[in-house]
């Protein structure tokens, strides 16, 4: 029989497992730190589309509100660079029937033919109604508008009847309103007079929960300020020259009003909101870093006269 020879098979030797396990470890490294670095970035891009949608929405309601509000009347009852105080626009009516000289009768909101009662919230104890004050003479130099205190608001469809501002079919089971006042009207305040209505309202940075700060809408309502409502944010703390969110003031000539008490010279507001991202968005290897935007415009105040 012939001598059979055994094969031998050739394996890794420890120094070829050392060489590969080290080249595949610094692979995964590569690889997992761009996976981070990818991570990160988009992270960090989806936090910066954030701030900016939330800055546009502060951008559209903050002059939304302040654009309707007449300074030269009034309106800006409070401010500083942080924070300011106004009133509100609710809506608008006419006067439909004056009952006594501290009552007015309101047409309904939803008339069939046209509407002339209209509102984002429904009036309540507190709020102001100003009434157009056509006076007694022939020029328009004594016309004012009167601000008179709203003590209660009811409804009834027996308001207001035969009155030419409701149909007296299609408009006969909707409820009207009754406005109940404070002080006596003028008696130059007649049937068909124009009505605004505000409530004090207040802009400020307020600090969360979280611990960042939010800009919050609040109002006046039964006699004390109802809790702060967040609208936008986060934003950088309020104080110092780069805070989250600085109001300037100036009159026509374009020079700055600081003092609340010459608010009825102020027409046009500037407004300046800086956004801040969250703590982990930081670069591969390095500390985190915060993400951070801005947004600054100006505000021309309409109602001038």
């Amino acid at each position: 029989m012939p001598r059979l020879t055994p094969v031998r098979r050739r394996g890794f030797t420890i120094i070829e497992m050392l060489v590969t396990m080290t080249i595949l470890s610094v692979i995964g490294i590569i690889v997992s730190r761009l996976m981070l670095g990818q991570q990160r970035f988009y992270q960090r891009t989806n936090e910066q589309m954030g701030m900016r949608r939330e800055l546009r929405s502060a951008m559209s309601l903050v002059p939304a509100d302040l654009r309707s509000i007449s300074s030269s009347g009034g309106d800006l009852t409070n401010f500083d660079a942080s924070s300011l105080t106004f009133r509100a626009v609710l809506g608008a009516s006419i006067a439909c029937a004056r009952p006594s000289n501290t009552t007015l009768d309101l047409p309904p909101l939803n008339m069939a033919r046209n509407t002339v009662t209209s509102w984002y919230a429904t009036p309540q104890a507190g709020d102001t109604v100003w009434a157009f004050n056509d006076s007694l003479s022939r020029g328009a130099e004594d016309d004012v508008w009167v601000p008179l205190r709203i003590t209660g608001v009811s409804q009834s469809v027996g308001l207001c009847p035969l009155s030419p501002f409701t149909d007296a079919v299609l408009d006969l089971a909707k409820p009207r309103f009754r406005v109940t006042l404070s002080s006596s009207l003028p008696d130059s305040i007649k049937v068909g007079s124009a009505l605004r209505f505000t409530r004090s309202a207040r802009y400020q940075l307020t600090a969360q929960s979280s611990g960042r700060y939010y800009l919050t809408r609040s109002e006046y309502l039964g006699g004390a300020w109802q809790g702060n409502t967040p609208v936008s944010g986060p934003y950088e703390a309020p104080s110092g020259p780069n805070g989250g969110i600085r109001f300037t003031y100036f009159d026509s000539l374009g020079l700055a009003v600081t003092n609340p008490a010459l608010g009825r010279n102020v027409a046009r507001i500037d407004m300046i909101l800086r956004a801040k991202g969250a703590n982990s968005s930081g670069g591969v290897g390095s500390s985190s870093t915060r993400n951070t935007d801005s947004l600054a415009f100006r505000i021309a105040l309409r109602n001038r006269q």
